[in-house]
């Protein structure tokens, strides 16, 4: 009896797993896309002779629309289905790559950078969600560092492929292969939607017609935390891809050099990120994060060090150690501190200081880039925006302060 009721709960387990394994091999396939087209936006509108303000200015409109709309999604992916998000998502994706193929301009890059944003962040916030309600407090930290696994399999490889798509066909080539990747997961989840759960929401205390409001969240200590930790590390992201290009151009490197050095930066956040669950086990979120925000800021120092492609793919592996893992800790900050039934409304929280530092901070850099004609100044404020990350951390890194227990 007791091996039968065994064989049952190990039947149930594969079952309930299916999905999440499913949504985590989507994401890490999708990734390649949402890493690669935003590398291909920058040196598409390089070749096509925009510098570092209008350069900016792109970046700035990729994060403005899910700046603007990503509580909303998350409140969708809580209240209805995180299934409406992930088709939304992915169609939507699929036909913004396409235009600049039909198009070639710098204009549409401007046209659809913000629905690359947008339409990218819908598939997110679902899927983020899905892959913390789906999984139990004791398996969420490692289910969250399997999907930054398939986040940083992306950085590799999105990179790699546009660089050599670019140099062996065209730019506008790129895009199609772009597209193709979004559009085959698009077709999967159709194909699988009984699969993946609809709505997952636990209804909020008070019932399901409770008020939600923003301030709620952002009164929990926890949560201030990791919005201002996230905030941190993208703006480092974000500067990573955008200056890096325009570094390697100006210094006459190929389009598959600079996506090597790019490269170099994802291979770095896969190894980093499979060491998570046993370093976060023992010292905590927060403490590893302190640690990762110091490393980052260290590699931000020596960019502007040196023009060789070899030692600024080793300073962008070195920063992908720091970096790699500041997304998928913020990431599990930030959902540990939302309330039963509002998990998608905390990611997305996470997502809209994302997406606004998309929109700040490569838009005010660009403009720094032009007035000082350089890399350095901008590379070496954000080390400085690096250790002021690693120091609001510093009191739970000496406390050791378990994530769960600031709520």
């Amino acid at each position: 009896m007791a091996g039968a009721a065994a064989r049952r709960g190990d039947r149930y387990n594969r079952r309930a797993a299916m999905p999440l394994v499913l949504i985590l091999s989507l994401c890490s396939i999708a990734f390649i896309t949402m890493k690669g087209s935003r590398v291909l936006m920058t040196l598409y509108a390089v070749d096509l002779g925009a510098g570092p303000f209008e350069t900016g200015i792109l970046f700035a409109l990729y994060g403005l629309f899910p700046f603007l709309l990503a509580i909303a999604a998350g409140r969708i992916a809580d209240r209805f289905d995180n299934r409406l998000l992930m088709y939304w998502g992915l169609g939507s994706y699929t036909i913004s790559l396409v235009l600049p193929f039909f198009f070639p301009s710098l204009a549409i890059l401007f046209i659809v950078a913000p629905l690359w944003g947008l339409t990218s962040m819908l598939w997110v916030v679902a899927t983020q969600n899905l892959v913390g309600v789906l999984s139990s407090p004791e398996t969420r930290t490692r289910n969250f560092s399997f999907y930054s696994l398939g986040e940083s399999t992306g950085s590799v490889l999105g990179p790699i492929v546009v660089g050599l798509s670019i140099d062996t066909l065209s730019h506008q080539s790129a895009f199609l292969i772009m597209a193709a990747i979004p559009a085959f997961c698009g077709l999967a989840v159709v194909l699988k939607r009984d699969t993946i759960p609809g709505t997952t929401a636990v209804p909020a205390s008070g019932g399901p017609q409770a008020p939600r409001n923003m301030k709620d969240l952002l009164a929990l200590p926890a949560m201030r935390n990791a919005l201002l930790s996230n905030a941190a590390v993208m703006t480092g992201l974000d500067l990573f891809n955008l200056y890096m290009p325009i570094y390697g151009h100006s210094l006459g490197f190929s389009a598959t050099t600079i996506g090597l050095i790019m490269g170099a930066f994802g291979a770095a956040a896969f190894i980093t990120r499979m060491a998570i669950p046993p370093i976060s086990k023992r010292y905590g979120e927060r403490a590893m994060l302190a640690g990762a925000l110091l490393v980052s800021a260290a590699a931000f120092t020596t960019f502007p060090l040196t023009t060789s492609a070899l030692l600024l793919a080793v300073a962008a592996f070195v920063l992908g150690l720091g970096l790699g893992c500041g997304q998928p800790l913020s990431m599990i900050l930030a959902f540990n501190a939302g309330p039963p039934g509002r998990s998608a409304e905390a990611i997305s929280m996470r997502l809209a200081v994302s997406y606004g530092a998309h929109v700040v901070v490569p838009s005010a850099f660009g403009v720094i880039g032009a007035a000082v004609g350089g890399v350095a100044p901008v590379f070496w404020t954000c080390a400085m925006i690096m250790g002021g990350g690693s120091w609001i951390n510093r009191g739970s890194a000496r406390r050791g302060t378990p994530t769960g227990q600031e709520k």
